[in-house]
């Protein structure tokens, strides 16, 4: 583990340095820290250089400014690869991870090898729904949303099945500072990237959930279909597809970043 500073805040950042491997850079749901990744390390370890770390205000990383834009996120995320020695990675985000990723893609694409955006959009109204988050998170904390959180985030049936991972992502939420939740709902409440992606040049799979109730197939489909040549994927999941559906999740990845990497057979 290791602090980087980017700007107005400290960022907790865990860097595998792997000679030789592309480097990958993992991006978190909002809400949740750097933990939230576990369940894809023993099979992307293997082949990767693996970036992942708290975004502002979540997990161990400092808050900065009291609201956050998906720009100011953004610039988060090159500082750490700047402090990784890392010129160019792929990107997975999911949700907020893949809002980050996104702005990356669009509008800085020399750092971008692939990308992967699970779970996400690059618009979600109606502003009001982020304002009142904002507002019961900074005068109640984060514990009145948790349960509702949880309860989009994975299906009924994995509650039921796998009660210790949702407890697990549980205090993930719990653990996180309710300013720096606040200040990451304001990037979300401000975003609208709906023509940037357009432009985005970077080979690009979209990973949904079919039972995803925040981001729906819908959304996901939208995406597919707005960024060129995007790949679509949908599993049988909610929001967290990589915790619910860990081995589809992380074959549907490896898959997508190691293909079409071997170069085409001259011929004499």
């Amino acid at each position: 583990m290791k602090l980087v500073t980017s700007k107005d805040c400290q960022l907790r950042v865990e860097h595998t340095p792997r000679p030789g491997a592309p480097a990958l850079l993992l991006l978190n749901p909002l809400g949740v820290s750097l933990d939230i990744w576990d369940e894809q390390l023993a099979a992307l370890s293997e082949r990767y250089e693996l970036i992942r770390f708290d975004a502002r205000g979540h997990g161990k990383s400092t808050i900065g400014e009291p609201e956050a834009s998906i720009e100011m996120l953004a610039n988060d995320a090159l500082a750490v690869l700047e402090a990784c020695g890392i010129a160019r990675a792929h990107l997975c985000g999911i949700s907020l991870g893949g809002m980050i990723a996104m702005h990356l893609a669009a509008h800085t694409p020399d750092w971008v090898l692939k990308v992967v955006l699970s779970n996400t959009t690059p618009y979600m109204p109606p502003r009001e729904n982020w304002q009142q988050r904002i507002q019961t998170a900074r005068t109640q904390g984060l514990e009145p949303l948790i349960e509702g959180t949880l309860g989009r985030w994975f299906t009924p049936e994995f509650h039921q099945a796998q009660p210790e991972k949702v407890a697990k992502v549980r205090a993930l939420l719990r653990e996180t500072s309710p300013a720096g939740y606040a200040a990451c709902c304001a990037a979300i409440r401000d975003m609208d990237q709906r023509e940037s992606i357009q432009n985005i040049t970077a080979k690009t799979l979209v990973i949904g959930g079919s039972k995803d109730a925040g981001t729906t197939p819908a959304m996901a489909e939208s995406i597919a279909r707005s960024v060129p040549e995007a790949k679509l994927v949908m599993l049988d999941a909610a929001h967290l597809g990589n915790i619910e559906r860990v081995d589809e999740f992380n074959a549907a990845l490896i898959e997508f970043l190691e293909g079409e990497l071997a170069p085409a057979p001259t011929v004499d």
